[in-house]
């Protein structure tokens, strides 16, 4: 059978709207740049281009901001149909509308908390190592938007309610990097933990550690909010593929 994910429409509409942010942030920063240019330089030529500059910059910010909230709201609900799949993969439930196909690694497995652990383990390093790779580039990106950002607000003409505006859009940006920083942080825990869970804990022990990791990993999840980068997805899936199943051969998962 073929690969099939019923939950990855939601996740390309998350991907989407995520493109779209990130292309808000570059026209605006290039805005940005122009209004710099225009107050340290052409002053003289014509100060009204420098202000009605700032106002398109302070409706893309807006814009922005409710695309953010369309986003958010759009990833819980694919996340709620990735944790119904997830829970009917591993205990056979009938939770989702749709069953994923070919999504797990570990069929071979019976169903039950074990299963959940050893799903719940694979996820863990999947999310640990995409955001890895995310967070360099996040750093990259909050660092130029607060500081071109900033040299607006600075230099822009006296505009409480544009700079107001303004102010909060490198907050929200920093805001994500944070949260992006402490979901790669807890969930490197949680991967550590079932490290611990499958390796070194009596069978008869495991059951609750692994239902608590699993919690432990669906709460960072739901609190991030925070998409994983599908073009880093795809680009290492394979490489990361094979470094699971070593993981797993490691482990002596069967």
């Amino acid at each position: 059978m073929t690969k099939q994910v019923p939950h990855a429409k939601l996740y390309k509409t998350v991907t989407k709207l995520s493109n779209a942010l990130n292309w808000l942030l570059i026209i605006s920063t290039i805005i940005s740049l122009i209004i710099i240019a225009l107050n340290n330089f052409f002053s003289e030529s014509n100060p009204n281009i420098s202000l009605w500059l700032s106002r398109i910059l302070a409706l893309l910010a807006i814009i922005f901001f409710i695309l953010e909230v369309i986003q958010s709201q759009t990833y819980h609900r694919a996340e709620l149909q990735r944790k119904n799949d997830f829970m009917d993969n591993s205990l056979e439930t009938k939770l989702a509308d749709a069953n994923s196909n070919e999504y797990y690694t570990n069929d071979d497995i019976g169903n039950g908390i074990y299963k959940m652990g050893v799903n719940c383990f694979e996820n863990s390093f999947f999310t640990k190592s995409i955001t890895s790779k995310m967070l360099t580039k996040q750093i990259t990106y909050t660092i130029i938007i607060w500081v071109v950002l900033w040299s607006v607000i600075l230099t822009a003409p006296n505009n409480v309610f544009v700079e107001v505006i303004l102010l909060a859009l490198p907050f929200s940006v920093a805001n994500d990097l944070r949260k992006l920083y402490r979901l790669n942080k807890n969930v490197e825990v949680v991967f550590m933990n079932f490290k611990k869970i499958f390796s070194a804990t009596k069978k008869s022990k495991r059951e609750s550690l692994i239902i608590d990791n699993v919690i432990s990993y669906e709460k960072s999840i739901s609190y991030s909010s925070i998409p994983l980068n599908s073009k880093i997805f795809d680009k290492f899936n394979d490489e990361l593929s094979l470094e699971w199943n070593k993981i797993k051969n490691q482990h002596k998962i069967k």
